[in-house]
């Protein structure tokens, strides 16, 4: 089961990451508007790929867990603090292809995900 788990969360993982450079500068406006430093910019899909191709191959499983944890719960609160303002923006989650604006669905989103990611550290 630990595959599995780590497999869906991996696909997520890259699907974000590739459509992040895809629609590199629509991305980069979003990102900066949600106060993202420039460096984020470019190291957030760089470490969404790195990450689901290292789930799915299996190297350094836990502390890979652990990274992808990381990174969403640092998602998770940036998505918690902004949907306090008054003036959504555009979750920004899978790139510019994410028009929508950011609601609770993305937060469950990332919990379920941190779950997934959780249940494949303890079944491995």
């Amino acid at each position: 089961m630990s595959f599995i788990f780590a497999v869906v969360v991996a696909a997520v993982f890259v699907y974000a990451g590739v459509a992040k450079f895809a629609t590199f500068n629509n991305w980069t406006f979003q990102a900066r508007a949600l106060g993202a430093p420039d460096p984020a910019v470019v190291l957030v899909p760089l470490a969404e790929i790195t990450l689901g191709v290292m789930l799915v191959g299996g190297w350094w499983l836990m502390q890979t867990i652990v990274a992808g944890l990381l990174l969403l719960v640092s998602f998770t609160v940036l998505l918690l603090v902004r949907l306090r303002d008054p003036d959504r923006l555009p979750c920004s989650c899978f790139g510019a292809t994410s028009q929508r604006p950011m609601s609770w669905l993305d937060v469950l989103r990332n919990v379920i995900l941190i779950a997934l990611l959780i249940a494949a550290g303890l079944t491995q």
